[in-house]
């Protein structure tokens, strides 16, 4: 008779599984992140359908530092990053669905989930039950044998130790060798340096054991020998932190994990709330009545028709299922499909399949058309559109057709370029451009950012920007997996978009719209309107009901058309001045590279992180900082410890290369390329949903993160130049004719002398605003008398006269009043500042005395956090805060120094947008001369003519500073000159 079977589940090992599993993230109908839950719970579904076993228990880690590795080694696990954000709350979930279940949860502290599954194969393996421990996990790869066997639900895969010695080269009583030679990085357990696993299984083939290889050290090459002689100090250590205990002391009865006692129908309440539809017809085939008698009252009372509605739209209670279905069947790729996890999410097509151009998008290509259309758009109160072009760059597309819609399931496209008949640009442009700038007709659509800066480059301009849907989707949740239209369209409609690779192809063989059929392009163009439409009325409600009217309305979109403005004018680049900063940094890397070499004493790849840190801490036998999970860390932070901690230059010289190769291919090299053909400019792209706090991010080129504080990063700012003529008509002058030179060059040289660059930054902002939301009066006193904020706290901290703060005092108060906002701590503070952790700790202490209400805010902002879940900007932006009641302590403090900075941060955010907007209003209603070219965190950068400078100064100075009253001074530093390096102060 053949034994029964006991499948032991590696809790977290699984856990963290469905977290990374090719999935498309999923939310639960009230927002709550699923993916890691659902996939989980499809992986137990499928094993107790696919592989029947008689008994199931879960075993788990216990969430301290009391395993009795610690004692053995202290750095064991020490560098174990948390958990993302998200999976904190996922993994309570499982906890609850397998407790509802009635599955057994086995943990114990002082001791891991591998010892304890040890302990079970020692008791029961080979006469209760025959084990199968369902990980892939290699440390358990030295308990297979008879009666123990590992089982993969990920591949639907069976180990057993014939399986491992054909896969591994050794069998499992070799196992605890195998890793000690090869250790595991993950939990910080160092091997033998130099072996992988395939070294590791020929050593083992040759000399046996881990014995056997340090008493033949002397035939092993010399590297090899000396690695060996090393190890073998530590090889005692190694082998009791790699061997699992098998004698663990914990209670455990074989029938408390009878599958025949499970629950289905105490689950049931869990699937429904959060949404797996699917899953609940999986959970009652499997449990047959007791699940289908529980799910009885529950209809009958209303509770699933309450679930479904929380959405608060029709299309998407009756689409939910379809769209889970699909949001998940899209997530799986090819190698993951068919496979345990994934059988029965990709079985069946879903609604979602279903897409919706079916007859009701019309094609106008003809004038007569067109007018026809204008005189319907005319009526309107608003209307969504899209733009098809040529090009990714606004400032270099050409368009190539235009798609509206102003009822779901209905949209137009207006061909302007393509293959077939098509509506002439220029009548496109007199027909339609009185309808885009009239401000009374409401637009709306998906990134319109982007299309605004289309139709500006073809000379239509937009008014009345009233909607963006991929805005909407950032504002009511950050954290959504993208804004994207068509994932959107995915997630919350239920509607599967045609992908543009169907249309355009991919790769060499790719095409451009206006290489394309126009009857083609209309289905695919009026779906983009038309989901925009959908988008829009499934999102109005939802911002007027969470409050945050006044964010999107007022803030968020205004500042669309200030964004498209700016990457319309784009900035000139001094392209002959570049090209001298790379000679110099060329010239000045291959010094670099001989200094490194010749330091070191030998030659080596400087760009190689594993020949560096063999350099490092090998050849010159520096120590090592940090480990991560490929090996000895040499980041920046590492080489900037070991500068300072060492007298060795190498680390230092390493720090200089690696910032100007970063610099010089990032910046120096590659701004050039970037200046467009067209217009003789760069056209950075900005986005208001790159950054959860709410701050502005850029791309094409990253504005942001060229560094100022070093003299090579200054220098690329040097390069920005102010041009007099507008982008539009260096464009129109660039197609006309080539580009003039001799006479006319001088002529427009001349003409940008005469322009200057102006920048304006906000001083301290984010220590403004903590002040206002503190209302500690000797922080605010501070400001309201423009005092040097640092050398006033160092003042009160240390109680010496502000006249005799001393450099390193002011830079210590500097580095905490900057650093509180992010959560400093002693140790933080002690690494940048060079003072003991004691010393930090209590300088920290003395702070928060002397401030009580900056201690009392931060305690006022995870109150928030623990009580709501999210936290709130001054003008209503909201950021879950996931992890706040996390049982990982490092989690839970890291989400709690979220929910301050994202106060903080948050409102410094929006008081520059909103700065922005006023500014742009003020340039487009009152004819000023200057433009808006780049926001660069808290400051933004203009060009406009020399003798604007001091009126135009003022009243960006009048705008930054009273974008949104504060309690205390908001003071903004402007400064101009011929380029954005060079700029004198403008009182």
């Amino acid at each position: 008779m053949a034994r029964k079977t006991l499948y032991l589940i590696d809790g977290h090992a699984q856990i963290y599984r469905a977290y990374y599993a090719p999935f498309r993230p999923l939310t639960s109908p009230s927002g709550e992140p699923t993916r890691a839950t659902f996939v989980f719970c499809q992986m137990l579904l499928n094993l107790l359908r696919g592989r029947r076993p008689d008994y199931l228990a879960m075993v788990m880690d216990v969430s301290d530092e009391t395993v009795f590795r610690v004692e053995i080694d202290p750095e064991y696990k020490a560098h174990r990053e948390p958990p993302p954000e998200d999976m904190s709350p996922q993994i309570e979930r499982i906890v609850q669905i397998i407790e509802a279940l009635g599955i057994p949860i086995l943990r114990m502290q002082g001791f891991e989930a591998d010892d304890i599954m040890a302990t079970l194969c020692r008791r029961h393996a080979g006469r209760d039950a025959d084990v199968f421990l369902v990980s892939k996990d290699k440390d358990l790869e030295q308990l297979l044998g008879d009666g123990v066997r590992m089982y993969d639900p990920g591949k639907d895969e069976v180990i057993d130790a014939a399986a491992m010695q054909a896969a591994k080269g050794y069998p499992p009583a070799k196992a605890i060798d195998a890793q000690m030679l090869i250790g595991d990085s993950v939990d910080n357990v160092r091997g033998l340096t130099g072996v992988g696993p395939k070294k590791a299984a020929e050593l083992l083939a040759k000399y046996g054991d881990v014995a056997g290889i340090i008493a033949h050290a002397d035939e092993l090459s010399p590297k090899l020998r000396e690695n060996v002689q090393e190890f073998a100090r530590r090889a005692e250590q190694v082998r009791l932190l790699v061997t699992l205990k098998d004698d663990v002391p914990i209670e455990f009865a074989l029938d408390k994990a009878d599958v025949a006692r499970l629950r289905g129908e105490a689950a049931l309440p869990l699937f429904v709330e959060l949404g797996f539809h699917r899953l609940t017809e999986q959970l009652k085939a499997q449990f047959g009545g007791a699940v289908a008698a529980a799910d009885a009252p529950a209809r009958a009372d209303g509770k699933p028709a309450a679930v479904e509605a929380a959405s608060g739209n029709k299309a998407d209670r009756t689409e939910r299922p379809a769209r889970v279905a699909a949001a998940v069947s899209e997530g799986v790729d090819d190698e993951a499909a068919g496979t345990l996890f994934a059988r029965e999410l990709t079985a069946a097509p879903s609604e979602a399949d279903e897409r919706v151009t079916s007859g009701a998008y019309q094609l106008v290509d003809s004038e007569a058309a067109l007018r026809e259309l204008s005189k319907q758009l005319h009526g309107m109160r608003g209307f969504a559109f899209d733009t098809e072009t040529t090009s990714l760059t606004p400032a270099d597309a050409e368009l190539c057709g235009i798609s509206i819609s102003w009822e779901a399931g209905k949209a137009t496209y207006v061909a302007v370029r393509g293959v077939g008949r098509t509506v002439d640009e220029a009548i496109v442009r007199d027909v339609l451009g009185p309808i885009f700038a009239d401000e009374r007709i409401a637009k709306c659509g998906q990134n319109l950012k982007y299309d605004i800066g289309v139709l500006m480059t073809a000379g239509i301009e937009v008014r009345g920007v009233r909607f963006d849907t991929m805005i909407a989707s950032f504002v009511l949740d950050s954290s959504r997996r993208s804004h994207g239209i068509d994932a959107l369209a995915l997630d919350l409609l239920g509607i599967r978009k045609i992908a543009t690779s169907e249309l355009i192809g991919r790769g060499k063989d790719q095409l451009r719209f206006d290489q394309l059929d126009t009857r083609r392009v209309c289905a695919y163009a009026c779906e983009d309107a038309d989901v925009a439409w959908r988008l829009k009325e499934l999102f109005e409600p939802q911002i007027a009901s969470r409050g945050m009217e006044k964010l999107f309305y007022e803030l968020e979109m205004p500042l669309v058309e200030v964004l498209a403005t700016m990457e319309h004018h784009g900035v000139a680049l001094d392209t002959d001045l570049l090209a001298r900063i790379s000679n110099e940094m060329a010239q000045r890397l291959e010094q670099l590279t001989e200094q490194i070499h010749a330091a070191a004493g030998c030659a080596f790849n400087i760009d190689s992180t594993k020949q560096l840190a063999e350099v490092l801490f090998d050849r010159l036998n520096l120590p090592v900082q940090k480990r991560t999970k490929t090996g000895r860390s040499t980041d920046a932070a590492v080489l900037g410890d070991l500068a300072s901690l060492t007298t060795h230059p190498v680390p230092k010289l390493v720090l200089e290369y690696r910032e100007l190769t970063k610099l010089k291919g990032t910046y120096v090299d590659t701004l050039p390329e970037m200046v467009s053909p067209r217009t003789g400019r760069v056209h950075c792209s900005f986005h208001q949903t790159g950054a959860v706090t709410g701050r502005l991010s850029s791309s094409d080129p990253n504005l942001q993160n060229i560094p100022i504080r070093t003299e090579a990063g200054a220098q690329i700012r040097r390069a920005f130049v102010p041009r007099a003529r507008r982008a539009e008509d260096e464009a129109a002058e660039r197609a006309s004719a080539p580009r003039a030179r001799g006479a006319a060059a001088a002529k427009r040289d001349a003409a940008d002398a005469e322009w200057a660059i102006m920048s304006a930054d906000y001083s301290q902002i984010e220590l403004r605003v903590l002040a206002h939301f503190c209302g500690d009066e000797n922080l605010c006193r501070a400001f309201r008398e423009d005092r040097d904020i640092h050398a006033f706290v160092a003042s009160q901290i240390f109680s010496v006269p502000i006249e005799k703060v001393g450099k390193e005092q002011r830079g210590r108060a500097k580095t905490v009043n900057f650093g509180i906002i992010y959560g400093q701590t002693a140790f933080g503070l002690a690494r940048q500042t060079g003072m003991s952790q004691g010393e930090a700790r209590q300088f920290i202490e003395a702070y928060f005395r002397q401030y009580p209400g900056i201690q009392a805010f931060l305690d006022r902002c995870i109150e928030q956090a623990r009580k709501h879940g999210f936290v709130e900007t001054m003008l209503g932006r909201r950021r879950r805060i996931d992890d706040i009641h996390s049982r990982n302590q490092g989690a839970r403090q890291a989400a709690e120094r979220l929910a301050v900075n994202t106060v903080v941060q948050g409102t410094a955010a929006d008081i520059i947008k909103r700065a922005m907007i006023n500014i742009h209003r003020r340039i487009r209603d009152e004819g000023r001369p200057l433009r808006m070219l780049i926001q660069v965190h808290d400051e933004l950068v203009f060009e406009l003519p020399k003798p604007a400078l001091a009126e135009e100064a003022r009243m960006v100075r009048e705008e930054m500073s009273g974008a949104i009253p504060l309690s205390v001074p908001v003071k903004v530093d402007v400064a101009a000159g011929k380029n954005w390096l060079d700029g004198e102060e403008i009182a």
